[in-house]
């Protein structure tokens, strides 16, 4: 066959669609110059409040700590007056009176901390006075013994609500870091949606603008196709090569960032844990009650220090015996039970029954008895025994003079 030739192109129709496929080039990019503009403002405004939420989330977090500080520094303090008033050893006079120091200081904290809340710098307030009162009276008590004056210290701790007051203020204390939880709880959920929808705006963006690209691309692929089909499939899987490469690095980074929020949250979570493990297990062993914490077969597994002090037993004599070898329990005048063996089986509280602690050297001592169940998914596995002892006035000052 004899080729034939093509006829040539016309010049102003070759000028026109070269126009026109810039133009629309033009169009496209500007467009997604306008898209890049907006998801970058948009990504900023979300980056300053991220920032703004994290030093609120620091600020509360900041705020509970301090009101545990309070709570812990007051109870340390109230006990340590008590063992004072009882022992007359100088360190516990030093660790009642350096208690009370980091409570003032622990509250100064707090009110700066809380005073845009209104209300809680109003709740603040009556709490401060209400300790105040606490620590008016453990100065009482220090001067009392330390001049050597039973009488008064014991007038003094019977004119004392005692537990009443410190309870109340240890529940208002907990209403206002219950407040600053709740308070958290809503500034997560405010991230979370700020962060979804940052999520989805980026990720419609980055949608629109990979499109337009492709557009950009047909256009002058189409516009070059009949002149350079070499150069045009080079550049293509170029192109599409960087796109591999850089949408791979997106999830890289991403991955990586999300690994070391994930990160820092775990670390976040374990220390707040064995922060709160620290002070249960402080205010615990700064308890005057005695503490006991029995498995389901009455066996004693755990005490606090106040066991120790009150029955002039070791922790050999203790741990893992019976809890009627320690604290004998009067029956159930009705049924003639044992009150509880009964409140385990039951899964039920015992609470104010009265019960005699056996000290050493056959000391009997009347106390009262709280029983509080532990419970694994629904099944009693042990309890916690409170024992509060009741002491006369003959007992209380022989107790003091010693």
């Amino acid at each position: 066959m004899i080729p034939t030739a093509s006829p040539p192109a016309d010049p102003r129709f070759s000028v026109s669609v070269k126009d026109n496929i810039l133009s629309r080039v033009f169009t496209l990019f500007l467009v997604i110059l306008v898209v890049i503009v907006l998801v970058a403002v948009y990504a900023l405004g979300t980056i300053n409040r991220s920032v703004a939420s994290s030093d609120w989330v620091n600020h509360s977090y900041a705020t509970i700590y301090e009101l545990e500080g309070v709570v812990s520094s007051l109870q340390v303090g109230e006990g340590y007056m008590h063992t004072y008033a009882q022992t007359g050893d100088p360190r516990d006079l030093v660790a009642s009176r350096n208690s009370f120091t980091r409570l003032e200081e622990h509250f100064e904290t707090v009110k700066a901390l809380m005073r845009d809340d209104t209300a809680a710098a109003k709740t603040l307030l009556r709490i401060e006075a209400q300790t105040q009162a606490r620590e008016v009276l453990a100065q009482a008590v220090w001067t009392a013994r330390s001049a050597n004056q039973p009488e008064k210290i014991r007038a003094l701790l019977e004119a004392d609500a005692g537990s009443p007051v410190v309870t109340a203020i240890e529940r208002e204390l907990g209403k206002l870091r219950a407040a600053q939880f709740e308070l958290l709880s809503e500034r997560d959920h405010v991230a979370y949606v700020q962060a979804q929808t940052t999520r989805w705006v980026v990720g419609v963006g980055i949608a629109l603008n990979f499109c337009l690209l492709v557009g950009v691309g047909w256009l002058l692929r189409d516009d070059l196709a009949a002149r350079r089909r070499a150069a045009t499939a080079l550049a293509e899987a170029n192109v599409q090569l960087e796109e591999k490469v850089r949408a791979r690095t997106a999830e890289i980074e991403a991955a990586n960032a999300r690994l070391q929020v994930e990160n820092w949250e775990r670390k976040w979570t374990i220390a707040s844990q064995e922060h709160q493990l620290r002070y249960n297990r402080l205010i615990v062993e700064s308890v005057n009650d005695l503490v006991f914490v029995i498995t389901k077969a009455r066996n004693i597994t755990r005490i606090n220090p106040a066991v120790v002090h009150q029955t002039g037993l070791n922790n050999e004599a203790i741990l893992m015996k019976p809890l009627g070898l320690i604290v004998e329990v009067a029956p159930d005048p009705v049924t003639g039970l044992d009150p509880i063996v009964r409140a385990l089986a039951d899964g039920r509280e015992l609470i104010n029954h009265a019960a005699v602690v056996l000290g050493q050297d056959e000391r009997r001592i009347p106390a009262w008895l709280t029983l509080v169940p532990l419970r694994d998914q629904n099944m009693v596995v042990g309890a916690v025994a409170i024992v509060q002892v009741a002491f006369s006035a003959a007992t209380s000052e022989k107790k003091l003079l010693q």
